[in-house]
């Protein structure tokens, strides 16, 4: 399921990723270094001397939660933010009684805000389907990378689409053919 942090999270996974690099890099990996990609969950949170945030374990449970049910209700579920800082889960969906009426029976423990969002998930899987069908199958530009998991993306109802090459013919054509559903821009290529 879709879910976005905040940009503390993200900051903090870079430096992880940027150390591991950095470590393998320089051939000295240290004994506690992680033998597999650290997670997006904060692992830390439950460790006693931990400096994550107090109530991140709660957060997490609450998310589960809500990705499950909103994986009942892709229709109206669009995804989700865990904000540390608000201590609080963000919640984008299209607007349906029945899915807020599940929402506030989950007694999560923990404050969630709803957000309206213009497309459900099962909507924008259709669209990203689409468009990662064109990978490989374009001219004059190439797709580098589809996505739908960001906070832009649930706001806006789009999929991003990053391209290299001719970025106006890119965004011409997939404009015609997914319209508002689609947002392109330079993309980069992944390197390694």
């Amino acid at each position: 399921m879709p879910r976005a942090y905040l940009p503390i999270r993200v900051i903090a996974t870079a430096f992880v990723t940027a150390a591991l690099l950095l470590a393998t890099a320089c051939g000295r990996q240290s004994a506690n270094a992680p033998t597999t990609p650290a997670k997006s969950r904060s692992a830390a949170s439950s460790m006693p001397n931990s400096s994550g945030p107090p109530n991140q374990q709660k957060l997490d449970v609450a998310a589960d939660a809500i990705e499950r049910l909103g994986a009942s209700q892709a229709d109206s579920f669009t995804g989700l933010v865990i904000d540390n800082p608000g201590d609080r889960v963000i919640v984008y969906r299209k607007p349906r009684f029945a899915f807020d009426v599940a929402l506030a029976r989950l007694q999560t423990g923990v404050r969630i805000d709803k957000r309206d969002a213009p497309r459900s998930i099962s909507e924008l899987a259709t669209t990203r389907n689409h468009v990662t069908a064109l990978m490989g199958h374009t001219t004059g530009y190439t797709i580098v990378s589809v996505g739908d998991g960001s906070v832009a993306s649930y706001t806006a109802g789009v999929v991003e689409v990053g391209v290299t090459g001719d970025l106006p013919r890119a965004k011409k054509e997939l404009g015609a053919r997914f319209g508002d559903e689609v947002a392109v821009a330079a993309g980069a290529l992944a390197v390694g």
